[in-house]
C-alpha cells in the first residue's frame, strides 16, 4: 500500500485521512482515539501541546492559548504570534498543528507496519494533499504549502475543500450530477457549484468568506450571556471568565442543534444567573423570510434569545453569496440535482432551514458514509488518486498594471472561476525600462483595492511586449515577458512575504510537540 495522505488544517478542528487496503477513505484518529483534533496550541515554555490538551488547558492556563489561526494565514504576521522571541506568524502555528497531524500518522503507519526499519518521525516525508477553502488566493494557498513542509510533509497538492467534499461524496457516484458544496466550518465559509460523476468532478463557479464561520455563531451566544448574566445580577462577568463563556457559548450552540431550547448556569461574584436559550422564534412571532422577527412589548419577551433570528445578518451574508454563485456559474436553482452540506456548523437547524428556504429543494441532514467533519480530509486523500479526473478553478481574477489616458488600472488576463491549470498570453505597448505588477482582485479600477502578488523589472526598449500569465493546478502564478526576443520570468510564490522556509522548518523541529 502507498503511504499518502489527505489533510483538512481547519479552523477550529483539523484531521488526516489516508486510503486502506481497499482504496477507500478513512481517518487516522489521534491519540486521544478522535478522528478530529481541536486546532488548538498552547505553550508551556518550550513544550507545546495540541488539541484536546491544549483545549483543556483553557481555563487554567497562565501562558497564552493559540486559536483560529487559520484565519490569518497570508496576512502580514505582525506580532500576534511572537513565541519565545520567534514570530510564527499564522503559517507557523499551522506547522505545528500539521506536525501534530504527522506525528499521529507516523505511529498509526508504523503500528500497522507500514514504515521501514529506518523511518523515524523526524527523517519520514509523508507525501500529502492539503485542503483550502475554496476563495483562498495564492498567498494563502502557498503559506499553507509552506506550513505543510515545515511540519515534514511533502505537500503534492493544494485543493479546494469543496472540492474534496464532493470528492467524498460522489466516490460511488456514476450518474452525473450538479452539486452546490455549502461548506461552513469553524472559521470559514465557501459555496462552491461543481458537475461529479462518472468518476470526474470538475468545479464550475466558487466564492466564500475568509471570515464568517462557526466562530461567528458562537460570538453571538457569547455576547448574550455576558449582557444577560449582568442584566439578571446587575454585576459584569470578569475578563478571566472569557475562556469558560466561550466554552459554554459553543455548549449550548451544540445543544440548540438537538434540542428547541438549553440553559446555561453562570456563576460569578457571588452571582448566579439561569440563562435560556431558544433554537427559533415561536411560529406566531416568526416573520416569513426568517431573518427578522417580531417581539411582544413585554420586556421578558424582548429579552429572550431566539438563536436562528440572533443570526439574521449572518444568514443573509451566505445567502448572498449563493445567489452570486448561481449568477457567476449562469445557472439557477432548477439547474442543481442537490445541496450538499460541509463543515461542522451546517449541523445547525438553521442552514438546511436556510437553504430549502431559497432552493426549494429538500436539503438532506444525513448521507450515508458522508461525515460532515470528516469528509473534506477523505475528499483530500481521494484526490491522490483522483487528480487526472478533478478539475479545480481559481478563486480570484489575475491581472497586470496598464495605463490608458494617464489613467493607472488593472486588465484582467485570467479571470475568477477559470478551470486550472490555464495560460494566457496578450501583447501590449510598454513604455522604455517598464515595471510588469501582478495583482490579484477583481477591482479593475482600483489597483489598491487589489492585492499586488508581485513585479518584474523588464529592462525593454519602448514598444510591444508580449506578457503571458498562468496558473498551475497548485494556485501557483506564473508571469512571462518577452521583449525583443529576450525573455523574463517571474514565479509568484510566498517567499515574498518574508518567511524563510528553512528557519522555519529548523523552528519547528525543534518545538517539543507533545501527544
Amino acid at each position: 500500500m502507498i503511504i499518502h495522505v489527505g489533510i483538512d488544517l481547519g479552523t477550529t478542528f483539523s484531521c488526516v485521512s489516508y486510503l486502506d487496503e481497499n482504496g477507500l477513505p478513512a481517518m487516522i484518529r489521534n491519540s486521544d482515539f478522535e478522528d478530529i483534533t481541536p486546532s488548538v496550541i498552547y505553550f508551556d515554555g518550550n513544550v507545546a501541546y495540541v488539541g484536546k490538551k491544549a483545549n483543556d488547558r483553557k481555563l487554567q492556563a497562565n501562558a497564552p492559548i493559540y486559536e483560529f489561526v487559520k484565519r490569518y494565514i497570508g496576512a502580514e504576521a505582525a506580532n500576534r504570534y511572537v513565541i519565545n522571541n520567534y514570530n510564527y506568524g499564522a503559517c507557523g502555528l499551522s506547522a505545528i498543528i500539521l506536525k501534530k497531524l504527522k506525528i499521529e500518522a507516523f505511529n498509526f503507519f508504523k503500528k500497522k507496519g507500514l514504515l521501514s526499519f529506518d523511518d523515524t518521525k523526524q527523517s519520514l516525508i509523508i507525501p500529502a494533499v492539503i485542503t483550502v477553502p475554496a476563495y483562498f488566493g495564492d498567498k494563502q494557498r502557498q503559506e499553507t504549502r509552506i506550513a505543510g513542509m515545515a511540519a515534514g510533509f511533502d505537500v503534492t497538492a493544494i485543493i479546494n475543500e469543496p472540492t474534496a467534499a464532493a470528492l467524498t461524496y460522489g466516490i460511488n457516484l456514476n450518474e452525473k450530477k450538479k452539486i452546490l458544496v455549502f461548506d461552513l466550518g469553524g472559521g470559514t465559509f465557501d459555496v462552491t457549484i461543481l458537475q461529479i460523476g462518472g468518476g470526474e468532478a470538475n468545479a464550475i463557479a466558487t466564492d466564500g468568506i475568509d471570515q464568517l464561520g462557526g466562530k461567528d455563531f458562537d460570538e453571538i451566544i457569547h455576547g448574550y450571556l455576558f449582557s444577560e448574566f449582568e442584566r439578571q445580577t446587575g454585576e459584569e462577568l470578569p475578563d478571566d471568565m472569557q475562556w469558560e463563556v466561550q466554552k459554554k457559548a459553543l455548549e449550548a450552540k451544540i445543544a440548540l442543534s438537538d434540542h428547541t431550547e438549553t440553559t446555561i448556569m453562570l456563576s460569578a461574584a457571588g452571582e448566579m444567573a439561569e440563562i435560556t436559550l431558544y433554537r427559533d422564534a415561536p411560529v406566531s412571532d416568526a416573520h416569513a423570510d426568517d431573518d427578522i422577527y417580531l417581539i411582544d412589548e413585554d420586556e421578558d419577551d424582548f429579552n429572550k434569545f431566539y438563536f436562528k433570528q440572533r443570526c439574521g445578518d449572518l444568514l443573509a451574508r451566505c445567502k448572498s453569496k449563493l445567489h452570486g454563485v448561481l449568477d457567476k456559474a449562469g445557472l439557477t436553482w432548477n439547474n442543481i440535482d442537490e445541496i450538499v452540506l460541509a463543515g461542522g456548523s451546517s449541523r445547525m437547524p438553521m442552514i438546511p432551514e436556510m437553504l430549502e428556504s431559497v432552493s426549494g429543494q429538500t436539503v438532506r441532514r444525513n448521507i450515508t458514509g458522508f461525515n460532515f467533519d470528516t469528509a473534506i480530509a477523505q475528499g483530500a486523500a481521494l484526490f491522490g488518486r483522483m487528480r487526472n479526473h478533478v478539475q479545480d478553478i481559481n478563486s480570484k481574477s489575475i491581472g497586470i498594471e496598464l495605463k490608458r489616458n494617464n489613467e493607472i488600472f488593472v486588465k484582467h488576463l485570467i479571470k475568477k472561476n477559470t478551470p486550472l491549470p490555464v495560460s494566457i498570453s496578450e501583447k501590449f505597448k510598454a513604455e522604455e525600462n517598464a515595471t510588469l505588477r501582478v495583482y490579484e482582485g477583481e477591482d479593475n479600477e482600483e489597483p489598491d483595492f487589489c492585492t499586488l502578488r508581485g513585479k518584474l523589472e523588464l529592462s525593454n526598449p519602448q514598444g510591444e511586449v508580449t506578457v503571458g500569465l498562468s496558473i498551475d493546478f497548485n494556485g501557483t502564478i506564473h508571469a512571462q515577458v518577452e521583449a525583443n526576443g529576450i525573455k523574463a520570468g517571474l514565479k509568484i510564490k510566498s517567499n515574498e512575504t518574508d518567511i524563510d522556509v528553512e528557519e522555519l522548518k529548523e523552528k519547528i523541529e525543534q518545538v517539543d510537540l507533545r501527544l
